[in-house]
């Protein structure tokens, strides 16, 4: 089926272009009626159509939308989008890279997002409107639930439950066995090691300055050698 992306941010830009190269038929943009500036009719190349006009333009029996929308409200817009295109009766596709490999037994809902170089391990299931972005390893038997938002490097050991609409950032890493509960914001580089509740923050301190410049630093450590 023809491809209707909702969303006109840096995502859909990017999913656009993913879309692109791995020859899906992408054939318009679509947002809500008051995000589009007056007379715009065009983005990335393509037709701009406000979402309440949207089916009138594309037949939903014959084009699918896929909701492009980040993790702005802990996910809870893109789920909404979600809920309005279906009403409208379109279907919402999913885009998995085709440099992931899929096993037989691993199970993606509707509008997820997955880009390059992602590891699913055998035996996970992956909710409706997850996006997983490039280099995530994922391990076996692990449930992602709807809504959630997983960042670049990050690492999920086997058997993870993650709960819905959590945001996980850059490089976090989340070990074997654990439960992660509902709306969790779990920050860059953040070691998990325990199971969580609902609507927990889980944050690593940040990198401290040193206290010489890089190319003393660099010295320093010549010496040391």
């Amino acid at each position: 089926m023809k491809l209707v992306i909702y969303g006109m941010g840096a995502m859909a830009r990017v999913l656009h272009s993913y879309l692109r190269l791995d020859g899906r038929e992408v054939v318009a943009f679509t947002v809500d009626d008051h995000c589009i500036a007056d007379g715009r009719a065009e983005f990335g190349g393509l037709p701009l159509v406000p979402f309440s006009r949207v089916a009138e333009r594309f037949d939903p029996s014959t084009h699918e939308m896929l909701v492009t929308v980040g993790y702005r409200d802990m996910n809870a817009m893109r789920a909404q989008k979600c809920d309005e295109a279906r009403n409208m009766g379109f279907r919402l596709a999913s885009y998995v890279h085709s440099s992931v490999l899929v096993h037989d037994d691993v199970v993606f809902g509707d509008n997820c997002m997955v880009l390059d170089q992602v590891s699913i391990h055998p035996g996970t299931r992956v909710g409706d409107g997850v996006f997983i972005s490039s280099n995530v390893n994922i391990g076996h038997d692990g449930m992602l639930g709807d809504m959630c938002w997983i960042n670049s490097g990050v690492a999920i050991a086997g058997g993870v439950s993650v709960g819905e609409r959590t945001f996980i950032g850059v490089n976090a890493t989340l070990s074997d066995g654990i439960e992660i509960g509902n709306d969790n914001f779990i920050g860059a580089n953040t070691l998990v090691s325990r199971s969580t509740d609902n609507g927990e923050v889980m944050l690593s301190p940040p990198g401290e300055k040193f206290r010489l410049d890089s190319h003393s630093f660099l010295r320093f450590c010549a010496r040391s050698e």
